[in-house]
């Protein structure tokens, strides 16, 4: 393990800048440390250089790049093969073969990140920072100074850049760098320019105070900033890349007060993350997403360049939640690790996982670029699109494994377009049952209007499925599976796809009026239309408060686009008394598709049925012996009220109702006219 002072100096280097493909120049110059640290990583796994031979080469390229031997140097194709910042994973590497290494490759650590002696030194305007400087040499800064104050504008602007970093982080309550004692004349934070290919480092020297497992450092930042990717800095590439430098290399001394041992991929996505919170208008932080957006399925937790492009799960911390959230997270680190810490965090304050949100992060990314919807990340529509691993357009789509294997917190994406399918869209998700999965399908109605659906997936065999109807509605449906069981090796997930016509059905009841007579039964008139284009055969039944309709279904089979009517019987017990007044549902479901519904409502009230003396509910012989005695013999009255014996509703009971009585009895007469049916 690196020890103490000079021996336990860890670089982290903050950005290797990309050369441009058609470069075939062999000098030294922004990124061309890039290129050579990958040659040399890749031949120390072909086993062509002992780990002492590596790690010599890679402080070579790091501090001295003009001593690399010419096969190292930058060429079109070594020059395109990469994309992004790779210094931290490379020095964390050595860091952690420290006491695999020979005393003369340590001495020779030790000696190339000494701290640097030089002619000049500024006090930056807050007191807190030295800007050590030259102005003559290869680490000469440049010489304007416009303000002739006889400090050099270049320093004056990055010690302003620095404050800036300082103010921001005091405001969200970290804790700054421990003392480094005198080293650098004194206890104040040491900041040097240099001439290098990198943006700068902050370099870890020695354990702080603290009892847990702080550092103190110093940072080194670029000489002149000349040459570096573009931004959208209002001030210009130079300030924009300049101030982003002091940000992210002074975060980078912050983290180390807090524990300088934790990955890399957490450090250096936070760096770049913060990068943003100080100088939002810089945007030099563009330039790494590709990096993360291209190769999703890449996990969140990996250390190699990918990790500068992680900055937007920060970002999506940060704007989903907090941004004290990262701060949480590094106060929890002082005594457990990082992630654990976020995690713990994000649980105890908002009720989520860490697993949660990264699912819910995972389709947050598809809302970029031209799908930007104006809801997500505040700058969605200049990030990158992700990358779609696989499209389809006809069906049905076989089971088929992913196009790719996501690693542990990486993600894969595939599309599914309507092309000429209408109907219900089905997908089925099954993840490697030895991880743990998210599933989330995105429903976009246009290129950029957007619903989330979480597929629920069973927890052991992290297999579910999801319907979408009217798939022809939607210009896309993307599947998003994501691998949770962070820190594992990439597995697969399997899915299949179909499109099936959907089943649907109306009804309507056709009895208008709602009489009913107690004791008698009416057959109310129900239409059941098949509106699809596929024979069905449907379930019906109905329901009463009061129990007026006999429970029962019945099923009945109806051709595609036709229609049938069918009675159900209205029953109110005998004797119920004149205007109860019940509520009826009628309802038809598809015995194929039982989410297809439709449910009619109604009501039946009870009424005088004139003739029907007994009230019985039916006119009958018996309705005519209770008239005869009521008419000739003293009988009683018509119940439930005397107008039950006025059979020609002419408002009086006489021998005129007797005979219109017989005659609808025996001799097919009419009803009487005032009745409803």
């Amino acid at each position: 393990m690196i020890r103490p002072l000079v021996i336990t100096i860890l670089l982290i280097g903050l950005s290797l800048v990309i050369v441009a493909a058609n470069d075939t120049s062999p000098n030294p110059g922004p990124g061309m440390e890039l290129v050579a640290l990958e040659l040399i990583e890749q031949e120390y796994k072909d086993g062509h250089l002992t780990l002492d031979e590596k790690v010599r080469l890679q402080i070579t390229a790091i501090k001295f790049p003009e001593n690399l031997p010419d096969r190292f140097l930058p060429t079109p194709l070594s020059s395109s093969i990469m994309t992004g910042r790779c210094g931290s994973p490379v020095i964390d590497d050595i860091r952690s073969q420290w006491d695999a290494l020979s005393t003369e490759t340590k001495e020779y650590f030790q000696t190339a990140f000494l701290r640097a002696e030089t002619e000049f030194k500024f006090l930056s305007p807050s007191g807190f920072f030295w800007m050590h400087y030259d102005t003559s040499g290869a680490d000469s800064v440049p010489s304007a100074d416009d303000d002739f104050n006889g400090v050099p504008d270049f320093v004056e602007k990055c010690a302003a850049y620095c404050d800036s970093a300082l103010e921001c982080h005091i405001d969200l309550g970290y804790l700054l760098p421990p003392s480094d004692g005198e080293l650098g004349g004194d206890s104040l934070y040491d900041i040097y320019f240099e001439e290098t290919g990198l943006y700068g480092y902050s370099m870890p020297e020695g354990l702080g105070p603290e009892p847990w497992n702080d550092y103190y450092s110093y940072i080194v930042i670029n000489n002149d900033f000349l040459g570096f990717p573009p931004n959208n800095d209002p001030e210009g590439d130079q300030a924009g890349a300049a101030k982003v430098t002091c940000a992210h290399e002074f975060h980078h001394s912050c983290q180390y007060a807090y524990d300088v041992s934790e990955p890399t991929w957490i450090k250096e996505h936070d760096a770049v993350y913060f990068e943003d919170i100080v100088f939002d208008a810089t945007d030099d932080n563009y330039q790494y997403l590709e990096t993360f957006m291209q190769v999703p399925e890449k996990s969140l937790m990996d250390n190699g360049s990918h990790a500068y492009g992680s900055f937007i799960w920060a970002m999506f911390l940060a704007e989903k939640f907090d941004t004290s959230l990262m701060v949480a997270m590094w106060e929890g680190a002082i005594w457990d690790v990082a992630f654990d810490a976020l995690a713990d965090t994000i649980n105890t304050r908002y009720g989520w996982t860490v697993d949660s949100a990264f699912a819910e992060f995972t389709v947050w990314n598809l809302c970029t670029d031209t799908r930007d919807d104006g809801l997500h990340y505040e700058e969605s529509s200049q990030y990158p699109a992700v990358d779609i691993a696989r499209s389809h357009a006809s069906y049905p789509v076989e089971l088929l494994t992913s196009p790719k294997n996501p690693a542990g917190y990486g993600s894969c994406y595939i599309d599914f377009f309507p092309g000429t399918a209408t109907g219900i869209l089905e997908l089925s998700f099954n993840g490697d049952d030895n991880r743990e999965w998210s599933a989330y399908v995105v429903k976009s109605l246009t290129e950029n209007v957007h619903e989330f659906v979480k597929i629920e997936l069973d927890p052991i065999s992290m297999y579910g499925t999801i319907e979408i109807p009217l798939f022809e509605t939607y210009y896309r449906v993307t599947l998003v599976g994501a691998n949770l069981s962070e820190y594992s090796e990439g597995a697969f997930f399997s899915y299949s796809a179909n499109v099936r016509l959907p089943y649907s059905v109306e009804s309507e009841i056709l009895t208008i009026d709602s009489s009913v007579y107690s004791g008698g039964i009416r057959d109310y008139e129900y239409r059941i239309i098949n509106t699809s284009t596929l024979n069905d055969v449907y379930r019906i039944t109905g329901w009463d408060a009061y129990g007026w309709i006999e429970p029962d279904s019945f099923d009945i089979a109806v051709l595609a686009g036709d229609d049938t009517i069918v009675t159900i019987p209205i029953h109110p017990a005998q004797g119920t008394p004149l205007n109860n007044l019940s509520s009826l549902t009628f309802k038809v479901w598809s015995r194929n598709d039982t989410t297809v519904v439709d449910s009619q409502f109604s009501g039946a009230r009870t009424v005088l049925q004139h003739g029907d003396l007994d009230f019985d509910g039916i006119i009958s012989v018996s309705d005519l012996t209770w008239l005869v005695a009521y008419l000739f013999t003293g009988g009683p009255e018509p119940v439930p009220i005397s107008d039950a014996g006025d059979f020609t509703c002419e408002e009086d009971i006489n021998v005129g109702d007797l005979t219109a009585l017989v005659s609808y009895l025996f001799q097919g007469g009419n009803p009487p006219p005032c009745n409803p049916y």
